[in-house]
């Protein structure tokens, strides 16, 4: 790809996205737009950008829509989702007994797999929300994305990276040579497209926000308007979840940091801070779960 090529990419990215890419990421674009322009019947890439340079909307929204970062796993990070269970959800339980209502958002969740694991994580805490109203949405600018994570079906690769057998076997049912999450989860779950430079679509306050991983790739500029929007929609105290890794300076504008080794925040005005960064419990059989486990994939019929 010639240099003012990528360097059209860049703009067009920052325009549509608010992506900040630089040379760094040139390797990335490239692969990208070279298997966009494969399934797209375009011979060069240079055709791509004089289509592109037209100004179809369409054409444009695809081209973003391929170059959005894609990497997930179920129960990404195990630390992360090992206290969003056993620390954050009794609390939140606390907060909300009131109205026995929970709303949580996975945003830029990709294929589906962050939102899922935290239907998992609440399901397994089945007793302590049994008679709530628990809602998940997960969205994404990728409107495939969002298509595979509402069929909720997955090859054994992906099933594997994060689960264990017994959980693929408790949640998921084979189907020819892949895995479909059980409907009592996928039930838990609304998937939509969404662009978060757009104004959000939701009336709801979410308790707990997972965007992880998200914020790293905007102008500056955007992180902060991105994030005021998060607030905006979260109540006092609200939880979000960042990348383990992930500093995004004007959060201290919005909130508190928790824990840095999950990328937890509280936004700020409560006082009341959730202790997610105990020490995990002593291990007990009943109360620790099972580290993630690899199993050959054809011990798995999906």
């Amino acid at each position: 790809m010639r240099r003012q090529d990528f360097e059209f990419l860049l703009d067009l990215l920052k325009q549509n996205a608010g992506w900040e890419f630089d040379e760094s990421q040139y390797f990335i674009i490239d692969k990208k737009i070279s298997n966009f322009i494969r399934t797209k019947d375009y011979n060069t890439v240079e055709d791509l950008i004089m289509d592109l340079k037209t100004g179809k909307k369409s054409l444009v929204s695809q081209v973003v829509e391929a170059m959005a970062f894609s990497d997930t796993s179920f129960f990404r990070d195990f630390d992360v989702f090992y206290k969003f269970q056993k620390n954050l959800l009794p609390e939140l339980k606390e907060k909300c007994r009131a109205t026995k209502k929970l709303n949580i958002w996975s945003l830029g969740c990709s294929t589906g797999q962050e939102a899922y694991s935290a239907a998992i994580a609440i399901n397994r805490a089945d007793k302590m929300f049994a008679d709530w109203e628990i809602n998940i949405l997960g969205s994404d600018l990728s409107s495939l994305s969002i298509s595979r994570a509402q069929h909720g079906l997955y090859n054994t690769f992906e099933i594997q990276t994060g689960l264990n057998a017994a959980t693929i076997l408790k949640y998921f049912t084979p189907q020819d040579d892949q895995w479909l999450i059980n409907e009592n989860i996928r039930q838990m779950i609304e998937f939509r497209r969404y662009n978060v430079l757009d104004e959000a679509i939701v009336k709801s306050k979410f308790e707990v926000v997972f965007c992880r991983n998200v914020l790293r790739y905007f102008a500056a500029e955007h992180q902060d308007e991105i994030l005021q929007r998060i607030c905006a929609n979260q109540p006092q105290g609200g939880y979000l979840y960042l990348g383990k890794n992930e500093y995004i300076p004007m959060i201290e504008k919005y909130y508190y940091r928790l824990d840095e080794k999950t990328g937890a925040y509280i936004a700020r005005g409560n006082p009341n801070t959730l202790n997610i960064n105990t020490d995990q419990p002593a291990n007990t059989a009943s109360t620790k779960p099972v580290m993630p486990s690899f199993i050959r994939p054809n011990n798995l019929i999906k």
